[in-house]
């Protein structure tokens, strides 16, 4: 999902993991209620064609195409690249999308979490979203539900849907070591190890999976970057830390696998200290677990004790103790930074 908030002039306790996230899905909610309520498979005319296509994928990528299409075109090019795009779908997007196809075609979003997996499908043209009072429901035609249920059960996509998670477990891990990754190296994995040779192998759907699947912004040259979901500020990482372009970073089989769980070796006994110290005192709309984990992000970014302990103050509902703050400077003191160290992607 494209990072489009401009966080520079925030106090950190606007730019928390949690903070972002719930803006992030803020404005997606607002973006659902204006997206088109046909898909093109539920048109009988071609008269509002350009209109479903201008809310798709196809035109975000092709925003300077100048040609009228025909629902003839368009519903040959969904079904073109339905199993393509079914393999290159968001872990929140399968899911989203087995359950859709299981329950024949209509399914209600569960969280609000599932928003933003719900925008993705209707964005390739697949669903349609309604408001049934306070539910929001998914929809699908019919004309997609029978092919997508025969692809997502067959051996060649549930191969392709193994290897690609693996991928996408080695650049979780390192978003989390590292905060950032330019989109080059990971989009490079993506063809070379997972994609080469397969139904898949096309460069648009890949850097299309990798806009959906992650966290995304641009730098001051138009890169695409890729962004851990508590990196607050991107260009502060950018401009704090400098390294060698090519540096790589041996990476013990401890470290990469606490990364992919979300949570280094030495970072375990920081973060539990602090949770526990944090139950039953936090805001009520906050855990224990996501405010000891929007302190941990502020920690991996650098923010000054100073401000760590101010954040500390707003996430709580009683006044924060002696032990919370001895916890908070260990946790400032001992969590590995992002921006010291740049990693290569090894698979």
């Amino acid at each position: 999902m494209l990072r489009e908030t401009n966080v520079q002039r925030l106090h950190w306790a606007d730019k928390t993991m949690s903070v972002i996230r719930q803006e992030q899905l803020e404005a997606c909610e607002k973006r659902l209620s204006a997206l088109p309520r046909v898909t093109v498979f539920d048109l009988t005319s071609d008269i509002d064609v350009e209109e479903v296509w201008q809310c798709s994928y196809d035109a975000q990528e092709h925003p300077r195409m100048e040609k009228l299409h025909t629902r003839k075109e368009l519903r040959a090019q969904v079904l073109g690249n339905l199993a393509a795009e079914a393999a290159l779908l968001s872990v929140e997007e399968h899911h989203l999308l087995e359950r859709l196809v299981t329950l024949g075609g209509t399914a209600e979003l569960l969280d609000w979490e599932e928003s933003s997996a719900a925008e993705s499908l209707v964005r390739r043209l697949w669903c349609t979203i309604t408001r049934d009072g306070v539910r929001t429901i998914l929809h699908m035609p019919s004309a997609l539900v029978t092919p997508l249920t025969l692809t997502l059960s067959s051996h060649a996509h549930q191969e392709l849907r193994e290897k690609l998670m693996h991928h996408d477990a080695v650049i979780r891990g390192l978003l989390y070591i590292g905060g950032l990754l330019h989109y080059e190296e990971p989009l490079y994995h993506l063809m070379t190890d997972v994609l080469k040779d397969s139904y898949a192998c096309d460069l648009t759907l890949a850097l299309r999976y990798l806009r959906s699947a992650y966290d995304y912004t641009y730098d001051r040259q138009g890169d695409m970057l890729l962004l851990h979901p508590g990196l607050a500020d991107p260009e502060r990482l950018s401009t704090m830390y400098t390294m060698p372009k090519e540096f790589a970073l041996e990476l013990s089989d401890e470290t990469m696998r606490g990364a992919v769980e979300g949570l280094l070796p030495e970072e375990e006994p920081l973060f539990d200290r602090l949770y526990g110290l944090l139950i039953g005192a936090t805001r009520p709309e906050l855990t224990p677990e996501g405010a000891a984990e929007d302190l941990l992000m502020l920690a991996k970014q650098g923010v000054p004790l100073s401000e760590m302990q101010e954040v500390l103050g707003t996430l709580l509902s009683v006044q924060p103790t002696a032990e919370m703050r001895r916890a908070v400077s260990l946790m400032h003191a001992q969590t590995p930074r992002w921006g010291m160290m740049h990693t290569a992607l090894a698979q």
